[in-house]
């Protein structure tokens, strides 16, 4: 579905804000926008309207909801890692950390039985699997660990993940994917091409 690009000088009754920068939610646009509603006795509360897509974003103690999304658009993913990859990357965005840490789990674990592995298998058994089998490197091991002892505490454990458990795994698994599906599609299909 393409969206509409809309002037947010189309808005009514639109006002003269103090500047803000942000990255739009709907757009993924880096902006600086100046213009938009402000709640009446409240500097820190405002809607702001991006001057790329025109749509509104709304702003309170300087966090902009909707966020941005997270990490990058990887092609050629399997169904199932897509899906899942661009549910981790959607939990991000409306700050739903702790889903992010389950969902990177899952990921991995769909990207062993992807390559091979047997279904229905324990998380360390998937971990073995990937790094036995050169798809995530030895030295590596310490970051697949920590997705799992993180995917634990999420199930597990009272506290919420945070924004930072989320950047670092969702990085991970962004590099993992892009390695093993990306980069790796490209170089091949640029050796058949020559």
């Amino acid at each position: 579905m393409v969206k509409t690009i809309i002037d947010y000088e189309d808005w009514k009754n639109i006002e003269h804000l103090k500047p803000y920068s942000y990255t739009c939610g709907y757009c993924g646009e880096t902006v600086g926008s100046s213009y938009g509603y402000l709640l009446k006795y409240h500097d820190d509360i405002a809607i702001y309207l991006c001057p790329y897509c025109g749509r509104p974003s709304f702003m309170e103690n300087y966090v902009v909801t909707p966020g941005a999304v997270y990490g990058q658009s990887i092609t050629n993913l399997p169904d199932t890692v897509q899906s899942l990859y661009d549910e981790a990357r959607n939990s991000y965005q409306v700050g739903a950390f702790t889903g992010v840490v389950l969902i990177c789990r899952k990921i991995l674990a769909n990207v062993a039985v992807y390559y091979g592995a047997e279904d229905g298998q324990s998380f360390i058994k998937y971990v073995d699997y990937l790094i036995d089998n050169g798809y995530v490197p030895e030295k590596s091991r310490e970051w697949v660990d920590k997705i799992r002892l993180e995917g634990n505490s999420a199930t597990h454990n009272h506290t919420s993940k945070n924004k930072n458990d989320a950047q670092r795994i969702l990085d991970f698994v962004q590099m993992l994917l892009l390695i093993n599906f990306k980069f790796n599609s490209d170089y091949n299909n640029s050796e058949n091409n020559n």
